[in-house]
């Protein structure tokens, strides 16, 4: 009897110390898959963590920071040169100016306009403020997926070459000096884009939700008549209603069958192609942008941080990175 326990006790150990093995062995796979699923999330230029959320159904960019101790979302918008901050959460009128503390890095203070927030689409929790381009060209920002790295420092090129992205150089376009910028544009990020043999640049609006038709490009007068005149044939496929400083406005889709639409760096070099895309002419009007540009203008909507993958703004570098590896995109 006491044999036969010895021998189950050895047995009974032999188990514990196999399921023990077993256990550190599916603990190590996991660590590897959780590191391996991270790579890709980490930060490229040392930046501070935030968690990216978005309107049901959008593309823009937004994340939780305060000013002046008021906490809620804020639209990260590229696409423009001032920033605001909700009128109703500082019980403010609409149109009125307040200089404020953003908790970011360095905590920088600015002045703000005070709009009203009335947009059908809003992220979860109450939307506090529009960060523009006077404070994100400060930082560098990296968007991927549900994160955003924002830090100080500028970003270190060897690293983002290492880890397969393309630079896209901004001279004239985006940079943290705004007095670098060329002419009469604003201080904005682009990309440059080729259809057919028509080339030219496009704002990386971040702030354009374009969940009617996502991908969508906006071109000014001038590109679509050059684009005529190259023979790219622009089927009208709809017209929306959209919102402008001067009220409601009428804007003509158009399709285009048999050519792909081409990002490229400022070498012409391509970066990533697509089929699926609207373009939406964006005539003159009193509130600037492209539509009040003479030479060849486009704008891209928010859907295109999804194509892009990883997406890096260095203003102090003046260049944006993209990912150049079409299998770690979104």
């Amino acid at each position: 009897m006491g044999s036969q326990a010895a021998i189950l006790t050895e047995q009974m150990a032999i188990v514990r110390k196999v399921a023990l093995s077993i256990c550190a062995i599916l603990m190590l796979a996991a660590a590897i898959f959780v590191k391996t699923g991270d790579r890709d999330r980490e930060s490229l230029c040392d930046g501070r963590r935030y968690e990216r959320s978005a309107a049901p159904g959008g593309g823009s960019p937004f994340i939780r920071l305060s000013a002046d101790g008021v906490s809620g979302q804020f639209l990260l918008d590229y696409g423009a040169t001032r920033s605001s901050l909700s009128a109703s959460a500082f019980t403010a009128s609409n149109g009125s100016v307040r200089n404020a503390v953003l908790s970011l890095p360095n905590s920088p203070r600015g002045n703000f306009d005070l709009r009203r927030y009335d947009l059908p689409l809003q992220p979860a929790g109450a939307q506090v403020g529009v960060i523009g381009t006077d404070f994100l060209s400060l930082f560098s920002v990296q968007i991927i997926g549900h994160t955003v790295f924002l830090g100080a420092q500028p970003c270190q090129p060897n690293a983002l070459l290492a880890h397969g992205l393309i630079p896209i150089v901004q001279r004239g376009f985006f940079s943290s000096n705004p007095s670098r910028i060329r002419g009469e544009l604003p201080n904005v990020p682009v990309v440059f884009i080729r259809l057919g043999e028509v080339r030219t640049w496009a704002q990386i609006d971040t702030g354009y939700d374009d969940v009617l038709y996502p991908h969508s490009v906006d071109i000014n007068e001038a590109l679509y008549d050059r684009l005529v005149d190259a023979g790219i044939k622009l089927e009208r496929s709809a017209d929306i209603s959209v919102s402008t400083c001067e009220g409601r406005e009428s804007r003509s889709v158009y399709t285009v069958r048999s050519r792909s639409l081409f990002v490229e760096t400022d070498q012409a070099k391509p970066i990533l192609g697509t089929d699926n895309f609207r373009l939406i002419l964006k005539r003159s009007n009193g509130c600037g942008g492209i539509g009040a540009m003479t030479a060849p203008a486009a704008q891209l909507g928010a859907s295109f941080l999804q194509t892009f993958g990883t997406v890096v703004f260095d203003p102090k570098s003046e260049t944006v990175w993209l990912d150049g590896d079409e299998r770690r995109r979104q």
